[in-house]
């Protein structure tokens, strides 16, 4: 493919996004998604960028695939001192998160997960979000189906004894249904109805031996962490080497 016919290529694919793309919705986190890949138009078009793009795609999961394993193998050693870090007790407190979220989103209330998320995501998001939708006679339907994958991508451990202050940024994927409809016609006026998988960044934080919702990050920045190098204590080996 010459370069003039790759410049055509790409402002075919530009133009297309610009008149078909359909309204932008937002899920939790108040993280803009865009509908338009799940029209006809939209997958034609990613079918076509998939094979433009396929060496990119492999070496992103390549990296992200080195990144999981290496994070998993960090955990590890965290988790015989605290227990807290050890995969299978992190992926089911990250898992009740993200399902408690979800609900309370859809409930348009999240004082309900006051516990599980800092004090200021949950105000942010319920008056940058939740209020103005309200006032704008909007309800966010924002539903749960199931979660497909939680991988941990960065790894920011703090020096402290009990690594409080510690954060960690996830992968996560789930089939999820998210738009906006009017209250009074109960029709969509953003998004689709209908479940999709969604790709989301979630960054965890350990406060008071507890872990909570820090942010939430598009999924289209996962290389961007996957690249990251993880920030780990200098002295956590001969710790692990004292408690064993």
């Amino acid at each position: 493919m010459t370069s003039k016919q790759k410049q055509l290529l790409f402002t075919i694919i530009l133009i297309a996004i610009l008149f078909y793309a359909d309204p932008v919705y937002a899920g939790p986190g108040g993280t803009v998604a865009k509908a338009f890949f799940k029209t006809w138009w939209g997958k034609t078009i990613l079918a076509l960028l998939t094979i433009i793009f396929l060496p990119l795609i492999i070496y992103m999961k390549t990296v992200e695939f080195f990144a999981v394993r290496k994070a998993k193998k960090e955990l590890f050693k965290i988790g015989m001192i605290n227990k807290d870090f050890s995969w299978l007790n992190l992926e089911k407190n990250v898992n009740n998160v993200f399902t408690r979220v979800y609900q309370a989103w859809n409930k348009e209330d999240m004082k309900e997960v006051s516990e599980y998320v800092n004090h200021w995501y949950w105000q942010n998001q319920q008056s940058v979000h939740l209020d103005q939708w309200k006032s704008e006679n909007l309800k966010n339907v924002c539903r749960l189906e199931s979660i497909k994958k939680i991988k941990p991508l960065y790894l920011e451990i703090s020096d402290d004894e009990n690594f409080e202050g510690s954060k960690i940024a996830f992968s996560i994927t789930a089939n999820v249904e998210d738009y906006l409809i009017d209250r009074d016609t109960k029709r969509p006026v953003k998004g689709k109805r209908g479940f999709n998988d969604e790709e989301k960044i979630w960054i965890m934080e350990y406060t008071e031996r507890k872990w909570l919702l820090d942010d939430i990050r598009d999924g289209d920045l996962s290389l961007q962490f996957a690249k990251l190098k993880n920030i780990i204590p200098e002295g956590l080996g001969n710790q692990v080497l004292n408690r064993t």
